[in-house]
């Protein structure tokens, strides 16, 4: 796609956004990694599909039923060929999401090996997502996680039953997209593997939920595709939250040793007086989809793949469109320095993944923002300023334990540590002995544009670049955030300054300074926030930023009235609450931790 073609598909995206998607209206979305977002054309196509027809459970013989069965059966198909997957080589059994494919694909394996009386071996990439990870217990203690695809290839080209217990079953599972940096795995391995494995049989399992948001997943080759493929539909059409388990018929006996069995399942169960059942054996499905099928929920699925090919086209444009959006995000936000030319934010990827190349990587983004003097900005803390200007991303460790520890660097016994020391996922201490326990995550989608990328990167630079900033252009603010500090009246004569980490505190008589200068205000959230009293208070000892220049001599005449507050103050001020004080979010500025120096001085 040229640029003029990426710039018209980009003016397309926005013109159809004001119309399909007015829920973004003022709003910039950028988590489509965790859900992509449905449009209007979708939600009325389902609603008068709904008030025109009459359906019934599709396990009733009524008419009604009967409409739902042929139509549950027809979009199952149709699924199926939306990834290129044939019906005759593949068949779809409907889960809840991605990782119900991934738990039923596991259970399966775990009862095979126990009915077999075979060992279950699970071999895993390290960008598996947490539900990929899981797995193993289902083992025996059977398992490997591998480190690099350098490992991956390795292993693959030496298959051979060396090394391996006589009755072994291995199962090879990992992600076509990692779910943290974005990066895209060789689809390649399942083919190889399959090659490679005569003599120990192994299958593959892959997880597409990340790959296929906004990547075209084909399957016409049946010979080289994965054995599995678990993927969530919300993911890539926005509604309906229902995922799937493609299966490769050729490899779906060993899911037949599932034990547990629901309603339509089976063709005759006996408990009374004896233990036995029949399970059908007309299709995989049939055998896999325990109860009542959520049938709406597929009924909205036939929708969304007939308003998602009218609104974007194709998979294919979808994908060189978020890859040249992504491309263009990456390189601006790589090239964000601050005053001191150190970098804003700290880029995790893959050393192979090339941002505007669709194969190795998707368009996806994950970083973590830095001060001038190179600490870490607490991720929780990033993601909450961006929502308040309603810019919506993602932090966290994002359920990839493999992608933590290889990019931020966390040992087991490091890990453990933080654990034991009071970090969770679900309640994240956001930095440990200097390292960050997360990351921020960015993911665009279809509906994503060049202004949503823009919108970030104005974010960043309004309120994480730290640029050279003299004190004389603060002297309003600070005129106005110690009285307030120390509940005293606002006096144009009380002020304090640093210079570079020098000790001394001065007082001088001058006028009143002017108002701050547009080059350097910090850009400030509107939030209500309530008074925190000064016992509440903790003392900081912050030094100046980098990029705090030296100060003009400024102030008082009333030296009297702040060693009245003296006593005040000595509980201590941190900048975060005096701007809190003020109404507004701390920012990790050059007039935040200016001002918090300040503070600590005049004490």
């Amino acid at each position: 796609m040229g640029d003029n073609a990426k710039h018209a598909y980009n003016f397309a995206v926005e013109e159809l956004r004001d119309r399909e998607y007015p829920q973004m209206q003022g709003k910039t979305y950028l988590d489509h990694g965790g859900t992509t977002l449905y449009a209007r054309s979708l939600v009325e196509a389902f609603s008068a599909d709904m008030v025109s027809n009459l359906y019934g459970n599709p396990h009733s013989d009524c008419t009604p039923s009967k409409l739902a069965g042929h139509r549950i059966d027809e979009i199952r198909e149709r699924a199926l060929r939306f990834f290129n997957a044939s019906p005759d080589e593949f068949d779809l059994v409907f889960v809840p999401n991605a990782t119900a494919g991934v738990k039923l694909v596991a259970d399966c394996f775990r009862d095979y090996a126990a009915a077999s009386n075979t060992s279950f071996w699970y071999g895993y990439h390290r960008d598996a997502h947490t539900s990929l990870v899981g797995v193993r217990e289902a083992t025996k203690g059977f398992h490997r996680c591998f480190t690099s695809d350098e490992e991956v290839e390795t292993w693959i080209e030496g298959r051979t039953a060396s090394g391996h217990r006589r009755r072994q079953l291995d199962l090879f599972a990992y992600p076509g997209q990692s779910n943290m940096t974005g990066r895209r795995l060789p689809l390649d391995w399942p083919g190889k593997i399959r090659k490679n494995s005569q003599r120990v049989p192994t299958y593959t399992l892959l997880d597409a939920a990340a790959l296929a948001t906004t990547s075209p997943l084909d399957l016409s080759n049946a010979a080289t595709a994965p054995d599995f493929v678990a993927l969530s539909f919300y993911k890539i059409f926005g509604f309906p939250n229902l995922g799937a388990l493609i299966v490769r018929k050729a490899s779906a006996h060993i899911l037949d040793a599932r034990s547990y069995f629901g309603g339509g399942t089976v063709d005759m169960v006996v408990n009374i007086g004896d233990t036995w059942h029949a399970k059908k054996d007309v299709t995989v499905h049939d055998r896999l989809e325990d109860g009542t099928l959520p049938f709406l929920s597929i009924f909205a699925l036939d929708a969304a793949m007939s308003v998602h090919t009218k609104l974007f086209g194709s998979m294919k444009q979808i994908s060189m469109h978020c890859a040249y959006l992504a491309h263009q995000l990456y390189s601006e936000l790589s090239q964000l320095r601050h005053c001191n030319d150190t970098p804003v934010v700290r880029i995790y990827k893959d050393a192979n993944a090339i941002y505007g190349n669709s194969a190795t990587q998707g368009a996806t983004i994950a970083f973590n923002v830095l001060r001038a003097d190179g600490g870490l900005v607490g991720y929780v803390d990033v993601e909450r300023a961006a929502d308040e200007q309603q810019i919506y991303v993602r932090s966290g460790s994002l359920c990839n334990p493999g992608g933590v520890a290889t990019y931020l660097k966390w040992t087991p016994p490091e890990m453990r540590a933080a654990f034991a020391a009071g970090h969770k996922c679900s309640n994240p201490t956001q930095v440990v002995k200097g390292k960050s326990t997360g990351v921020v995550r960015v993911s665009l989608g279809a509906m994503s544009t060049r202004a949503d990328v823009e919108t970030l990167l104005d974010f960043v630079r309004e309120t994480y670049v730290e640029t050279e900033l003299d004190v004389s252009d603060t002297e309003a603010e600070i005129f106005t955030a110690i009285p307030q500090a120390l509940h005293v009246p606002a006096s144009p004569s009380v002020i304090v300054s640093s210079s570079h980490g020098s000790q001394s505190l001065s007082y001088f008589s001058s006028a009143p300074a002017s108002a701050p200068s547009a080059r350097t205000s910090p850009r400030k959230p509107q939030s209500s926030m309530p008074t925190t009293p000064h016992s509440q208070y903790q003392r900081s000892t912050t030094q100046a930023s980098p990029c705090t220049t030296s100060a003009s001599s400024v102030t008082t005449s009333e030296t009297d009235m702040v060693h009245k507050h003296k006593h005040a103050l000595a509980a201590t001020v941190t900048v975060h609450e005096v701007r809190r004080k003020q109404g507004q979010t701390e920012k990790k500025s050059a007039w935040s931790r200016g001002m918090k120096t300040a503070l600590n001085r005049l004490v």
